[in-house]
């Protein structure tokens, strides 16, 4: 069973099924309602991944606190403040909504367990 922790920083609905989807699958999720909340979680609790929307968790995605977790970010487009933003992460990838939860699952699958290699890059998934 994975036992890194995961933090959501989503719109409640989302965060509430994406968790439970997670946990499922025998993740530890974390749930931030704020981006201050999430910034005392990542500060306390060794986090091995954040999941969050664009532009909902911009404050977060902007912290340096956040600068070397992996992260997937979830957007309903693409554009060049987004791409912009990416190039700061060390580790990320980007998913277009709706989202493909087979492919979700799978991208957090290999973050976590560490084989999907993001190192030094971006992928738009």
């Amino acid at each position: 069973m994975p036992s890194k922790k995961i933090l959501i920083l989503d719109e409640d609905g989302f965060s509430r099924i994406c968790s439970a989807m997670l946990n499922d699958d025998g993740y530890q999720t974390e749930l931030a309602v704020s981006q201050e909340e999430a910034i005392r979680s990542i500060s306390r609790n060794g986090i091995s991944l954040i999941i969050s929307s664009y532009p909902y968790g911009i404050a977060l995605l902007k912290s340096q606190k956040v600068k070397n977790i992996p992260l997937i970010i979830l957007s309903d487009e693409i554009n060049s403040d987004l791409l912009e933003m990416m190039r700061d992460f060390k580790y990320s990838v980007c998913m277009v909504k709706p989202l493909d939860f087979q492919r979700f699952k799978y991208l957090v699958r290999g973050i976590v367990n560490g084989y999907l290699n993001l190192t030094g890059g971006n992928i738009i998934a």
